[in-house]
Parts: C-alpha cells; structure tokens; sequence
C-alpha cells in the first residue's frame, strides 16, 4: 500500500483524535501534507510565531542537540494539535496518535543530496524523533519508506 492511502486511512480511523505525523528532513512530509486533507504543516504554524532572532538560531546551518532541543520547546509551548487536522513536522507533540515516516538510509542519502542537505543533520534529528516517540509513550504507527 502506498504512504498517501495509508495516511488518509489513519486520518480518517482517527478522525476524533490528534494525530502528528512526524519524520526527519527530506522523509516527504510537505508532499504528503498537499495530499492529505486538513493537515497542517508544523512549520507554518511555529515559524509566524517565532521572533527574528529564534528563527535565525534554529535555522543555523549545522544541526545540534541543542537547536534541536530548543526547536522542541518552541513548538511545544506554542503549537497546539487539533482533533481532524493532523500536524507534520519534526517535533513530537502532544498527541492522541503518532505516526512515523521511517525512511530507508540510502534513500534519505539521495534526497539530502538533491536537496543539498546535510544526511548527517537528517540522521541527527531522526535519532531525536526515535527518542521522543519512545519517551512520550503516546501509541504510534510506523511508515516505512524506500
């Protein structure tokens, strides 16, 4: 089955809870976000909140636990999720459901590439979403790609 169909099944199952769908840079979040009906993109709703100099700080170019830690919070302490329009992004938030965009290594090479991202800061922020999932022992379902 493909990601878009299994998205909009788990959307529509859990169509009266909050769902966050979560997954490192170049997983294909902003894509299948067009394709699923009122989701949301996290960074839509955090960045308007934020001020000049939090946005210049967790843009920096190379990716750290502490920017990291620091987006976390951010998002967390402003971002609210709603029951019928599941959030995509990089931070686990509260939630009623998590799913995972789980990603295959080589493939994840290959879309940092054509993005000029840094795998390294892919891997880095997918090793903080593993960590959060198992910490915040809300259920969740994994997505496997590639």
């Amino acid at each position: 089955m493909n990601i878009v169909k299994e998205l909009q099944e788990i959307r529509d199952k859990h169509k009266d809870q909050r769902v966050i769908v979560v997954g490192t840079t170049c997983t294909g979040k902003s894509t299948l976000l067009k394709k699923i009906q009122n989701a949301q993109d996290m960074d839509d709703l955090i960045f308007p909140l934020l001020s000049e100099e939090e946005k210049a700080y967790v843009c920096s170019k190379v990716w750290t636990e502490e920017i990291g830690r620091t987006m976390t919070r951010l998002v967390k302490e402003r971002v609210k999720v709603e029951k019928g329009k599941p959030v995509f992004g990089t931070v686990v938030l509260d939630a009623d459901l998590i799913v995972f965009l789980d990603i295959d290594d080589d493939l994840l090479k290959e879309r940092c590439t054509k993005r000029k991202t840094s795998f390294e800061n892919a891997k880095n922020i997918q090793k903080q979403i593993i960590q959060e999932i198992k910490m915040s022992k809300i259920p969740s379902i994994t997505l496997r790609e590639g």
